[in-house]
């Protein structure tokens, strides 16, 4: 079962958002994008927005949410309010009447509720894309703790599962087996629908399980991940069932050493393209770069997929903290595929895989 976690603090996180609200030079910042209400207030209800101005924050969500709020909040000093929707828009008419500008996330807000919010209020409302995603880039000890967590009940179950890929079961049947292994093992979730894919399904890069027998011969993709507190593990391990042909082992050996190469260069003040471009000049070696046909990776935290993205277009630069995937692959119509992914720690030491199950292909 999961570990004892340490506590996540919301407190400060509301001071780095101010502080950027500042560079910013808005005076107000509304949200009901759940993902940014969690991150920034530990509220985890389905409804409910934050609004934060220079020195107070305001938790507004319906009766439903009540006595959760108050539980969730606790201790940030933020102000809870229950009501309605009216009852809520004139709490926040009120509390930005006299404010400049009222800022939004661009990438999270629906164009309905940003016309809404433009002609019922006074300050201008403007779009900051991404203040919340960039703030959250860098992951706390206490986040890097659960994504770790999650990864290791990830880990557990493929290793219980692993020889069951010999006994010829259908893709469906050992995704679900997978996927019952996790939760049984404390995850509270599953991070996305998981991938198995055997056979020429496997060129397919986000196959879903078919009822397809896996059999001897087939390369099997699984790629999978379990969730904790609300973060994310990510995972993808290819196998062998039994001996496999010429082709396969070079796609097998290509992909692993590829993996291995963008897993070392994953340095704090590396650009993520330069991560993504030693995968693909080592798999353009062997003849396999037309093949892989998507990004070297990605962030990973309350988000499956987020900041910062490594691919051959990001100029961002990697830095201390940041979690992310490292996961090349090649994908041959006919004949099928080969990914290997980890989840990685950004260090000042060097990197740290959180996902550690072996890499050995053969069952």
């Amino acid at each position: 079962m999961i570990r004892d976690l340490p506590q996540i603090r919301h407190d400060h996180r509301l001071d780095r958002l101010r502080a950027s609200m500042q560079n910013l030079a808005v005076d107000s910042f509304l949200t009901s994008d759940h993902i940014s209400l969690r991150w920034l207030s530990g509220f985890t209800g389905s409804a409910g927005r934050l609004l934060v101005s220079d020195s107070t924050t305001y938790l507004l969500t319906d009766g439903r949410y009540a006595e959760q709020a108050e539980k969730q909040v606790q201790g940030t000093g933020i102000e809870i309010v229950i009501g309605g929707p009216s009852e809520q828009m004139a709490l926040i008419d009120r509390q930005v009447d006299g404010l400049q500008k009222l800022a939004l996330e661009a990438d999270r807000v629906s164009w309905l509720e940003a016309e809404e919010l433009r002609e019922s209020l006074r300050p201008d409302v403007v779009s900051t894309p991404g203040i919340i995603s960039d703030l959250r880039r860098i992951k706390e000890p206490a986040e890097v703790a659960r994504i770790e967590a999650a990864a290791s009940i990830a880990d557990r179950a493929l290793k219980h599962l692993q020889p069951d890929l010999a006994n010829k079961p259908t893709e469906i049947e050992f995704a679900r087996a997978l996927d019952y292994a996790m939760l049984n093992a404390g995850a509270e979730g599953l991070s996305f629908d998981t991938i198995c894919a055997s056979g020429p399904n496997g060129a397919l890069p986000h196959a879903k399980p078919s009822d397809r027998v896996i059999s001897p011969g087939d390369l099997v993709i699984l790629d999978f991940g379990a969730l904790v507190d609300g973060y994310h593990s990510d995972m993808t391990r290819t196998f062998t069932i039994g001996d496999a042909d010429e082709q396969s082992w070079v796609m097998l050996k290509g992909v692993t050493d590829a993996q291995e190469l963008g897993y070392q260069s994953l340095q704090p003040g590396v650009v993520a393209s330069e991560v993504d471009a030693v995968c693909r000049s080592h798999l353009a070696e062997l003849g396999l770069a037309e093949y892989f046909v998507h990004g070297t990776g990605h962030g990973v935290g309350l988000e499956i997929h987020e900041a910062p993205w490594i691919n051959s277009r990001s100029a961002t630069t990697l830095q201390e903290g940041q979690v992310v995937t490292v996961e090349p692959g090649v994908y041959r119509p006919g004949l099928g595929g080969v990914r290997v992914e980890d989840t990685v720690l950004i260090a000042a030491s060097g990197p740290r895989r959180l996902t550690s199950a072996p890499k050995d292909p053969i069952v």
